[in-house]
Formats: structure tokens, C-alpha cells, sequence
């Protein structure tokens, strides 16, 4: 009897757990890092959209830069994240895990240099002799060795540091340095604190020195959850019709995510071109994923910059930034 009874309580035991296991399976998590940078990733951020609409645990990491989004994609502690142009054209050329699927932006007077508003340096060649600071690896490093080429300057003429933003802020207002070139909303501190613009990446990308804000994917997470991307490149897609249809609403959404007023939130965003769904997957941009776009020759001429400048080893070829172009996911987001 006592047998049986006992019998009879492990059996419950086991079929209680059984159904447990049996249950619901936990929700994939997706780890999405960002910047704070007035796109449409923090008007999807502010208004909660990937939490309601991925069906993942969301959990959000702030990056200074792209060059710290790379360390993070290859460590697989990442899996969604935003750097620049010129960081995702390291990550091609160091074979980071990742691939593009999306362009948060085009960049435009949302980075520039920054100079003291005096007579100091009132063009590019005021800037030998002088102390500059850029994030190494970065849009703005790459537009601040470009600004110096073009105007003939050896970089070896002007001591360039090596600073994030809040670091640049703060060098900025002890007087540490002369100059840098950053994105808001540092530049717009760096601004209010006596300073002026000398030149912005508006003004280079006329040159042909494109630069943007870019979206990757590390490879493993989106062979596990394509239908997870493609929700998140829906979301992107709303973003900027929000932005485009309702530019207070979206500004409104940033502003409370970065913590600035209404009007400045929007002239920050006013600074920066987007691209929807459809302009993405045009030529001049991602293309199809029959037909690469435009942009893997940007990220070619990149690198080769990058290269020169001895930031990478080598230039990785053109097949491989091919490869590295994922318009499939957005092509599934657009449809």
C-alpha cells in the first residue's frame, strides 16, 4: 500500500514537470546596441515598439562608437547594433561576424568640426601645430583625415587624440584641445561652449566622401531569428515614416530619449537624410540581393582610405564587401 501510494506521488511529480516542460518556450532574447544619435532607432527605442512588436526580451546597451559596437558583435554579446560607415568597413576588413541590413541615416550637418570662435583657426591650414580629437575608427575620424588631404595637410602636421564624445566634451571645456570633429549632441554642447563649425560631413559627402549611421546584424543571431530582423527592420521602416509624416511626434520621442528640448531635438534630426524601405533597396544604396548596391563601393573607397592611414591591415576585396550586404532581411520587411 505504501508502495503504491509512494509510486503514485512520483508519478504525479513527473507528469507536473512534464507539462511544465511542456509548456510555452521562453521568448528569444535580442540585445540591441545603439547611440544616442536622433534617428529612428530612438524613436522606436522611446515609444517601445521593439518590445511590443519582436516578440523577444529586448535588452539595450549604449555604445560610444562603432569601433566598441565591433569588439561587441565579434565577442556575440551583441546581436543588433549601430556604428558608422567607416567602423563597419573595419568590420568587413577584420571579418567581423556581421552583415548590413540596414542605414539608419545619412550623415549630413550632423557631424562636424569644431573649432574656438575666435581668430585662432579660421580655415583647415590653421589647424597645423594645433590639438585635435576624433574617436579613432569612426565617421568623424575619417572625415577629419579626409578634411586634412584635401586641404593638403599632413596629419602628422596636427596631434590628433583619440576621444569619444563625452570625453571630447569634457577635454573641449578644461581647454585640452583646439579642436574636434563629433556628432550630436556633443557638437551641439561643444557649440554652446564657444565654438563654431568649420567644416561638416554635409559638406565633404558633396565632395564624395559619403559617410552614414549603419545597422548590423551578427551572423549567428540572424540565421537563429530572420523573422526577428525582419520585425525590427519593420519598425525601422515606421520610424522614418514617422519622421517624415509626423516630424514633431518623432522629434517629441527624441527629445525625451536624449533629454533635449523639442526644438532642438528636431534640428538635430533635421540634420540627417533618411532613407525608407524601398530608397534603401534602390541602387544607389543596399540594392538587392541579386544586384549589390552603391554602397559596397563607398565602404571599398573607405577602406582604402582607412588603409592608407594604416587603421586596417588590408583592404578587404569587393566580393567580400558584397558578402558582407544583407538586403534580403529588408527586402522580407518592405514586403
Amino acid at each position: 500500500m505504501r508502495t503504491n501510494l509512494l509510486t503514485g506521488c512520483l508519478l504525479s511529480v513527473l507528469l507536473a514537470l512534464a507539462a511544465g516542460c511542456a509548456g510555452e518556450p521562453e521568448s528569444p532574447a535580442i540585445v540591441i546596441g545603439y547611440q544616442s544619435i536622433p534617428n529612428g532607432e530612438m524613436v522606436a527605442k522611446q515609444l517601445n515598439w521593439h518590445e511590443e512588436t519582436l516578440g523577444a526580451d529586448v535588452q539595450w546597451v549604449q555604445f560610444n562608437s562603432g569601433t566598441e559596437l565591433n569588439a561587441a558583435i565579434a565577442a556575440g554579446s551583441v546581436d543588433v547594433g549601430l556604428g558608422g560607415s567607416s567602423t563597419t568597413a573595419v568590420a568587413m576588413a577584420q571579418g567581423v561576424p556581421a552583415r548590413v541590413i540596414w542605414i539608419h541615416d545619412i550623415i549630413a550637418d550632423n557631424e562636424a568640426l569644431v573649432v574656438r570662435d575666435d581668430d585662432t583657426v579660421r580655415n583647415l591650414s590653421d589647424l597645423r601645430g594645433k590639438t585635435v580629437a576624433a574617436p579613432f575608427g569612426a565617421t568623424t575620424h575619417y572625415h577629419l583625415l579626409t578634411a586634412l588631404r584635401l586641404a593638403g595637410i599632413d596629419p602628422g602636421e596636427v596631434r590628433i587624440l583619440d576621444m569619444p564624445p563625452t570625453e571630447m566634451l569634457a577635454a573641449w571645456l578644461r581647454g585640452d584641445i583646439d579642436a574636434g570633429f563629433v556628432w550630436e549632441p556633443t557638437l551641439a554642447a561643444m557649440l554652446q561652449a564657444g565654438g563654431r563649425v568649420l567644416i561638416s560631413s554635409g559638406a565633404l559627402a558633396r565632395e564624395g566622401y559619403l559617410t552614414g549611421d549603419i545597422g548590423i546584424v551578427r551572423n549567428g543571431f540572424a540565421q537563429r531569428h530572420p523573422e526577428i530582423v525582419t520585425a525590427y527592420l519593420r519598425n525601422q521602416i515606421r520610424a522614418v515614416e514617422l519622421i517624415r509624416s509626423d516630424p514633431a511626434t518623432a522629434a517629441g520621442a527624441i527629445a525625451s530619449e536624449l533629454d533635449l528640448s523639442l526644438e532642438e531635438a528636431l534640428r538635430q534630426m533635421n540634420s540627417l537624410v533618411f532613407l525608407d524601405g524601398t530608397e534603401q533597396l534602390s541602387a544607389a544604396y543596399l540594392g538587392t540581393s541579386e544586384t549589390p548596391g552603391e554602397i559596397a563601393e563607398v565602404f571599398l573607397q573607405t577602406a582604402r582610405f582607412l588603409k592608407e592611414q594604416e587603421t586596417i591591415a588590408e583592404v578587404p576585396g569587393m566580393e567580400r564587401v558584397k558578402a558582407f550586404l544583407a538586403p534580403e532581411y529588408l527586402e522580407a520587411a518592405v514586403e
